[in-house]
């Protein structure tokens, strides 16, 4: 099984706050067995998302 974690947030982009909930997911994925293939951050903005979205699908 294959996993990627997508954050979203410009407060991300920006470094304002660290990603805290990506390490934690990529930890638990590990330990389950599950490859984690990529980490993707986007900012707040509904175009960019679902263009992650889709190019994530399409991986």
């Amino acid at each position: 099984m294959r996993a990627e974690i997508l954050s979203c947030g410009t407060e991300l982009l920006l470094g304002h706050i660290t990603d805290t909930n990506a390490t934690y997911l990529a930890q638990s994925l590990s330990a389950l067995g599950i490859d984690l293939y990529f980490v993707s951050q986007v900012g707040d903005n509904q175009k960019r998302i679902v263009e992650t979205l889709k190019r994530a699908w399409e991986r």
